[in-house]
């Protein structure tokens, strides 16, 4: 039995690519050279010790924080986070653990408390 492996472009397959992102914070680094490569349809968990980098790395591909160093692309193309907003609009979102929620609406509702619904924008 043989077996035969077809490589693809991966870089082609690429939905989210973060590289070199560096972050400092009163002269501590927070991130220094990290990357991250997301395709559709993954699933990824950041796992480290508290102060790696997790959650600053999150904020800077949500738009959270500027990257002092780096870049992202979405689709192949660069793409420029500078705002929560900006991030929304490329389809780059974060859902945080909140252990505060409200119990008399949906999960739902919940998640996307605080976001404008298609309703209250007359669509």
């Amino acid at each position: 039995m043989s077996a035969v492996m077809v490589q693809e472009d991966q870089d082609s397959l690429l939905a989210l690519r973060a590289h070199d992102i560096h972050k400092h914070f009163d002269g501590v680094a927070a991130l220094s050279g990290a990357r991250l490569d997301v395709r559709e349809g993954e699933i990824h968990a950041l796992l480290g010790e508290n102060g790696a980098g997790k959650s600053t790395l999150i904020k800077v591909l949500t738009g959270v924080h500027q990257p002092d160093q780096g870049s992202l692309e979405r689709d192949a193309e660069p793409l420029e986070i500078r705002t929560v907003r900006d991030a929304q609009r490329a389809g780059v979102v974060a859902l945080y653990q909140e252990t505060s929620i409200i119990p008399t609406i949906s999960v739902a509702e919940n998640i996307l408390l605080g976001e404008r619904t298609p309703a209250q924008e007359g669509l």
